[in-house]
């Protein structure tokens, strides 16, 4: 059997290139954000990503900014309006996407035994399932009284 090396090595790089950029995040205006190795941005994993919508507006009272983490998939379409919901509030907040960080999946059972949905948002210490403006909302303000 004869092997035909230059083949092999255009089908190795055919498929190892695509591979070589990974996408960490989008943003509010639909912009993925990638980096091309470990040594990039050196993110420590998508899990500890803090999304950036707009640092948080301090009150007139100094109040802490509210504690928001969010449990999503990239093809949900109410973890797309939760997250937008964030951004347009200018609110910093955790994502983790369970499907491609175990830890956060298994975190996110733990906080919601049962619950298979998504997205679970916890806001202040509050859970809730699914996406919900007026939810989201009194637990924002919830920290703030």
């Amino acid at each position: 059997m004869i092997i035909n090396q230059p083949l092999i090595l255009l089908f190795a790089l055919i498929v190892t290139l695509p591979a070589q950029a990974e996408v960490i995040w989008v943003d509010a205006d639909g912009d993925s954000h990638f980096i091309e190795s470990e040594s990039d941005n050196n993110p420590a994993s998508i899990e500890n990503r803090i999304t950036p919508a707009q640092p948080n507006r301090a009150n007139s009272k100094n109040q802490l900014a509210p504690k928001v983490d969010l449990y999503v998939t990239s093809w949900c379409p109410y973890c797309k309006k939760a997250i937008a919901f964030m951004h347009k509030n200018n609110i910093a907040f955790h994502e983790y996407d369970i499907e491609q960080d175990l830890d956060a999946a298994a975190r996110k059972e733990s906080l919601d035994p049962g619950y298979s949905g998504i997205p679970l948002a916890v806001i202040n210490g509050t859970i809730i399932r699914g996406f919900s403006e007026a939810k989201y909302q009194k637990a924002l303000v919830k920290k703030s009284n």
